[in-house]
């Protein structure tokens, strides 16, 4: 599915966010609270666009990593940002050795993973001590948003997608993962459960997404 949306990947979210996935990414970015010279793994990386704002973070001197199941968008991801480090690997069997990098991001990847749990344990695993994990995810609307945003998720994006894409089935998943995500409680909760401390979220833009925010333990 996601090699098929590749090509239109971009310019989809750019549309169907108006424009604020940018900022959505850029407050993640931030939240890391990487500085230069130190090193971070982008976890279902997609076409880079986290990754390019992390790299402008760490600088010359740092290391940024993105990973993502599929080859297209780890193609599209290393036109876009050839300074960055792009592989093809798996969330749920990262590709580097325990305490590898002092931060750890995702973006609208968790609830694309079955097992979240497992991927929140490798992302754990692959932080040194005292690492911090961000997690750029949708959430729940406030009550207020919920009609109207209901509406454009079954009305707006099918027909953005269709004529983009010549299909709407990839965003009719999308709408669908998002109508099935749990609150940020419940992520909260998952983040703990894997290990996570100081487990904290911010919502951004009325609710439509949440930011994650863990510590590996230093102990």
């Amino acid at each position: 599915m996601f090699s098929g949306i590749a090509h239109r990947y971009d310019l989809l979210n750019m549309l169907l966010s108006v424009g604020q996935d940018r900022r959505w990414r850029r407050r993640a970015a931030q939240l890391t609270r990487v500085r230069p010279g130190q090193s971070v793994l982008d976890i279902c990386t997609g076409t880079g666009a986290l990754a390019a704002g992390l790299r402008a973070r760490v600088g010359p001197q740092g290391r940024v990593v993105g990973l993502d199941l599929t080859e297209a968008m780890v193609v599209g991801a290393r036109r876009r940002v050839p300074q960055v480090e792009f592989v093809v690997g798996d969330a749920l069997h990262l590709p580097f050795a325990d305490a590898s990098f002092d931060a750890a991001s995702m973006a609208f990847g968790l609830r694309n993973i079955a097992d979240h749990q497992g991927a929140l344990s490798e992302m754990l695993r692959v932080l040194r001590p005292g690492g911090r994990a961000v997690i750029l995810e949708f959430s729940t609307v406030s009550r207020y948003l919920r009609p109207w945003y209901t509406l454009y998720n079954r009305t707006v994006i099918p027909v953005v997608a269709r004529g983009l894409l010549g299909k709407a089935g990839a965003y009719q998943y999308l709408t669908d993962s998002i109508a099935a995500f749990p609150s940020p409680l419940v992520v909260s909760r998952w983040l703990r459960e894997a290990g996570f401390e100081g487990v904290r979220y911010q919502r951004l833009s009325l609710g439509i997404v949440a930011i994650h925010i863990g510590f590996r333990p230093r102990g």
